[in-house]
């Protein structure tokens, strides 16, 4: 059971299943007999094309890549472009850059040894590290970096920096969710199952409430319930809106340990 099987069972357990027939059954003549299942369909036109490209939107997985070891691109002496591997990115997309590091944590270059060029690596301790931030806390003029990144096309950063520009950079970056979702936590399944139970009656909506019009003014057809719940779905497309920007905005958040862990940090001690 993944995140998405379980919305899509719970879309089929909401809708009434004739009126799923009748939204997805446009494309096929004889859609009862075709091999193509409703779930299939529904991940066609609705979970493809817009749920989970809404879901990486506002949600995805912060990591820290290392731009060390790849062929960089000189645009002139502070401007760098790299294209960046899909493994580096653990086979995902890269959606934003949070921030530009100087080198990974395993070197020297830092607020209490600055370096200008080449530095040693030398070996630090999680200890080390968060003596080294503690120390940051309590300087006058804290370590900045000046290096800035934009995305300009896919997995590719422009990296601008104030300082001869290194092969040694990391990128503290956002990237998209895993295909399936297997990186939401099963306790959030129900929520996102609700987004994708919106989606499918904007859908509907969308699909159905013309057609239906059509059927009373050709055929003088009385649809009854069939019309009454499509009507009823009115607010649907609005539902969604709110609820993507509004709920699961914070439930990807929160998903996403490792910004999720840096918040609550910063909210105990900003300094460190």
């Amino acid at each position: 059971m993944t995140a998405i099987a379980k919305a899509l069972d719970d879309i089929k357990f909401t809708i009434p299943v004739e009126i799923l027939r009748e939204a997805f059954k446009d494309d096929i003549p004889n859609f009862r007999m075709m091999p193509i299942s409703l779930d299939q369909q529904i991940m066609n036109k609705i979970m493809r094309p817009r749920v989970l490209v809404d879901a990486d939107l506002v949600g995805g997985q912060t990591i820290i890549v290392s731009l060390e070891g790849l062929t960089a691109k000189f645009m002139d002496t502070y401007t760098v472009v790299f294209e960046i591997p899909a493994d580096r990115l653990n086979f995902r997309t890269l959606m934003n850059v949070l921030s530009v590091g100087y080198l990974p944590i395993t070197s020297s270059y830092n607020s209490m040894n600055y370096g200008m060029g080449t530095v040693n690596p030398q070996a630090m301790t999680d200890v080390l590290s968060a003596g080294q931030r503690l120390m940051d806390s309590h300087s006058n003029i804290p370590p900045i970096s000046n290096a800035s990144a934009d995305i300009i096309g896919y997995n590719t950063v422009l990296i601008r920096d104030q300082l001869r520009v290194t092969n040694t950079y990391q990128l503290r970056c956002q990237v998209g969710n895993e295909e399936n979702l297997n990186n939401i936590n099963p306790r959030s399944w129900r929520a996102f199952s609700k987004l994708a139970i919106l989606a499918t009656k904007s859908f509907i909506y969308n699909k159905l409430i013309i057609k239906i019009d059509q059927a009373y003014l050709t055929g003088g057809q009385e649809l009854g319930a069939f019309k009454n719940y499509v009507e009823g779905l009115s607010d649907a497309e609005e539902n969604y809106q709110t609820y993507l920007r509004e709920v699961m905005q914070k439930v990807f958040f929160m998903n996403d340990s490792s910004n999720y862990n840096r918040y609550i940090a910063l909210q105990m001690n900003p300094g460190i």
